[in-house]
């Protein structure tokens, strides 16, 4: 819009015309939401209410709608974990449930497979955290079972196969010779010597 500007040789008709104009240009003043009697005070007011851009903790601080525009690339770009957490409402936790209160900043949820091995402090994980049942044998390294691991008395006659322990097994070894009358081997008998 052109700006309105009264010249010496405009007629009183063209005058009032473009005072009328400039007038409707500013508004009434009796409909601002602010007390204040001038346009000079109201605006003051509204600079005081926003308070300084140089005090913004924004990256940018051009503008207001820059500084707000800033805030989401802000928020990505912090690594300390207690400036990110000051992001959600300190009434409330980090929470992954998609109630989250009304008033909290944010919501997330952790994408799949975005927990490796990694992000786990040595340490962290205790038998409580282990569900029943959940190590099997094939979780279980070869040979990674030794006689030190196995339990007094837990190795019974039901968990020999049959067929496999044979004399040389056997400590001290001795073996008994059953005979017939002419000297000959008829039967062979191992045992142990002890």
């Amino acid at each position: 819009m052109a700006q309105t500007v009264i010249n010496l040789s405009d007629p009183i008709n063209t005058w009032v015309t473009k005072s009328n104009d400039m007038a409707a240009d500013i508004g009434d003043l009796a409909t601002l939401s602010d007390s204040a009697a001038t346009l000079v005070h109201a605006i003051n007011s509204i600079d005081s209410d926003i308070g300084a851009r140089t005090s913004l903790t924004t990256s940018v601080k051009t503008s207001l709608v820059d500084a707000i525009n800033s805030i989401g690339t802000d928020f990505l770009e912090q690594t300390d974990s207690a400036s990110v957490k000051a992001f959600f409402a300190s009434s409330t936790t980090i929470s992954l449930d998609s109630g989250t209160p009304v008033g909290a900043r944010a919501q997330f949820s952790l994408v799949d497979s975005s927990v490796v091995a990694g992000k786990l402090a040595s340490g962290i994980i205790s038998t409580e955290k282990i569900v029943d049942d959940a190590i099997t044998l094939a979780k279980m390294a070869n040979n990674s079972v030794s006689t030190s691991e196995l339990v007094d008395s837990s190795i019974t006659q039901a968990k020999i196969q049959i067929n496999t322990i044979t004399s040389a097994s056997f400590k001290s070894a001795t073996s008994l010779l059953i005979k017939n009358t002419a000297g000959t081997t008829l039967k062979t008998m191992f045992g142990p010597g002890e």
